[in-house]
């Protein structure tokens, strides 16, 4: 769909036709490592990695190959590098940013990540990890989901043994997309009475993509009052939508046809929408360092998306004079009872401020997590327990 409707777009100037071939990347990250390297020959540039764990090897081999590397899901933020890394190029902001930055808002230093076990969620959770404490924050725990309902069990027992955790990270899908792991482990926190407001539970994979929340419900939440009560201890942060959410532009682009799939807009993922975003993102960029008259090399790419704006899939994207990404991020909760999502809260990314939307938060038993020493969130103070 991308690819199509840049090719009709004539206030582009590509000097290329884009073409894509999908790169089928395995589970494991060594082996998914492998197939990347295969398409060497194959690409000119690369919308990915998918998997954090091999981010920062696919960015050091684009910009050997001088190939650029537009990435939504790398966390490292060494990559930011310019000198180290010319030819990468982030789509979104990098997740952790936002995460770290409504862990400030509202003081929780103390986190908890528990991930899924496969290789992505397992490398994801990892990689945060190490960025939280590169900022000096004090990640307790980092644990995977054991199977079955005796593994999530302990895994919350392996939780409740560490002091002091007030906000839990959940790396894998979200329930509010079909996720099953999660469902299961934010059922069996209520169980054990772990979702009484004693932790926030945030969704990860919610931060990369907007998720649809205006006027729409979440029949996942209908016959399952024990999920409805847990997921009142959650906080989703997801992209804002604009005038259009992902379902709405999905529709519109089945009803004119672009889309044939007889698929309807809730059986796919929202993340549809940042790939397509993201492919678009290239090519704004290839059109940008086109019109400077300056050749389309890796480095010359990744360069050049400063300043852009551009009608994303469902939303407006833009990025400042640095290529940071402006889209901005909502916190949505729900009030316990009902189906559906409300935002509350607004982090504007051009001031990096978080701003109340007149809604309060809906807190398990009114109260939220205490918050912890402000000299956690001051980078020249050393913070020590208490």
């Amino acid at each position: 769909l991308a690819v199509g409707r840049i090719s009709r777009d004539p206030s582009l100037d590509l000097g290329h036709r884009l073409d894509y071939v999908i790169l089928q990347e395995e589970c494991e990250t060594p082996r998914a490592l492998l197939r990347f390297v295969d398409f060497e020959k194959l690409s000119s540039a690369f919308i990915g990695p998918l998997n954090p764990g091999f981010c920062e090897v696919a960015a050091h081999l684009g910009k050997n190959w001088d190939k650029a590397i537009f990435s939504w899901m790398c966390i490292n933020y060494k990559l930011d590098s310019t000198i180290h890394h010319s030819a990468f190029a982030r789509t979104l902001p990098s997740p952790t940013q936002i995460f770290l930055t409504i862990m400030k808002y509202f003081k929780w230093a103390h986190v908890g990540i528990i991930a899924s076990s496969d290789d992505i969620w397992m490398y994801t959770a990892k990689e945060s990890a190490t960025a939280l404490r590169n900022h000096g924050l004090p990640v307790g725990i980092v644990t995977s989901v054991h199977k079955g309902e005796k593994g999530i069990e302990d895994t919350w027992n392996k939780i409740k043994e560490v002091n002091n955790i007030k906000i839990i990270l959940l790396c894998m899908h979200s329930v509010l997309i079909g996720g099953q792991e999660q469902a299961a482990l934010l059922t069996k926190a209520l169980e054990m009475g772990l979702a009484d407001g004693r932790y926030i539970f945030v969704p990860y994979d919610t931060l990369l993509y907007s998720l649809p929340y205006q006027n729409n419900s979440f029949s996942v939440f209908d016959n399952d009052s024990k999920l409805r009560e847990a997921y009142d201890a959650v906080l989703t942060i997801t992209l804002e939508s604009g005038e259009r959410t992902f379902y709405d532009a999905f529709r519109e682009a089945k009803e004119s046809g672009e889309i044939i799939r007889d698929l309807e807009a809730t059986q796919v993922s929202p993340l549809f929408g940042t790939i397509y975003d993201a492919i678009y993102f290239m090519a704004m960029a290839m059109d940008s360092a086109r019109r400077k008259g300056v050749r389309a090399s890796g480095a010359n790419i990744a360069e050049h998306t400063k300043n852009f704006s551009f009608p994303g899939f469902s939303h407006q994207v833009e990025t400042d004079s640095c290529g940071k990404g402006l889209n901005n991020y909502v916190i949505l909760d729900t009030d316990g009872h009902g189906n559906q999502l409300f935002p509350t809260h607004l982090l504007d990314m051009s001031s990096g401020s978080v701003l109340p939307l007149g809604q309060a938060i809906h807190f398990p038993n009114e109260v939220p997590p205490k918050p912890d020493s402000s000299c956690w969130f001051d980078p020249d103070v050393l913070c020590t327990e208490g």
